[in-house]
């Protein structure tokens, strides 16, 4: 067995058991407290997008990573469904909406959101990004910022330019056909979705996407007015494997004029499953400092 096939085992591993503890958790918290729950879906352009709706107040939208979905998001729903109306969908062609015919990209991706926040009628929103939904809330702010309050971003890059050498072969061993990850996510993929039969077409898309995006400039990333927390970690499988493992989140904070960061130490790239007690205090703390 190669050393990235171990690699993706213990990372696999790793985010399933942090998972499956969360979910536990999230499951009796919905036992015990009840709390409103909507299971729902919207109709958006080419597609039908999936989502949970949680609580009352103001309205905070969990945008989840790459072959991800919703649920993905347990550790913090509810945590902050104590404050906060909290909203988690499922992205284009994850989970349970469906890919449509658009090119998989964040751009689009943040129109699809946008769909979402404006159908609802949520007026600007708190987003909460991770890994590929942090792209798509900088696509967001960018392109639709009258429909965002703040931002929260976790594992996010910006540019292709923020892998190195060493990330950018991990990122093409996942997306090979039959690595452990994909085989896994492909799975997972296939029980939610109501498109089995598109699984090819997805994996290709998000290829595409994941070589060749984001592809924010620095300048972009200046034009954000949105107050922004950047999250931080120096054992992120992908963003930390420079001289300094926290650079590619200073430089994302730099550049936003109103962004923070804050660091997570010893957090990977699945912190929030990981370590959701520390990443929901930052998280609360930051939305209940923008009052």
């Amino acid at each position: 067995m190669g050393t990235q096939m171990v690699d993706e085992l213990i990372q696999s591993t790793r985010m399933s058991l942090a998972f499956m503890r969360d979910y536990a958790a999230y499951r009796l918290w919905m036992l015990r407290e009840h709390p409103e729950n909507l299971k729902s879906r919207i109709e958006a352009g080419d597609i039908s997008i999936h989502y949970h709706c949680y609580s009352r107040g103001e309205p905070v939208l969990l945008l989840h990573g790459g072959f991800m979905f919703s649920e993905t998001w347990v550790g913090q729903i509810p945590a902050l469904a104590q404050r906060y109306r909290v909203l988690a969908m499922d992205s284009r062609g994850h989970g349970r909406t469906t890919l449509g015919k658009r090119p998989l990209t964040y751009r689009q991706l943040a129109e699809d959101a946008a769909a979402l926040i404006e159908r609802l009628r949520l007026g600007p929103v708190h987003l909460v990004g991770w890994s590929d939904g942090g792209c798509t809330s900088l696509a967001l702010a960018l392109k639709r910022p009258q429909l965002v309050r703040s931002m929260v971003l976790l594992g996010t890059p910006f540019n292709t330019d923020n892998y190195s050498e060493e990330a950018k072969s991990k990122i093409d061993a996942i997306l090979r056909p039959f690595s452990l990850s994909m085989l896994g996510m492909r799975a997972i993929r296939r029980l939610m979705t109501t498109e089995p039969e598109k699984g090819g077409e997805f994996s290709c898309k998000m290829r595409k996407m994941w070589t060749e995006l984001p592809d924010f400039a620095p300048e972009e990333l200046g034009r954000i007015q949105t107050p922004t927390l950047v999250i931080g970690c120096d054992r992120d499988e992908f963003l930390s494997l420079t001289p300094d493992p926290l650079q590619v989140f200073k430089d994302t904070a730099a550049a936003i004029p109103n962004a923070r960061l804050e660091v997570v130490e010893g957090g990977t790239h699945t912190m929030h499953m990981e370590r959701p007690n520390k990443v929901n205090r930052l998280i609360l703390e930051f939305l209940q400092g923008l009052r």
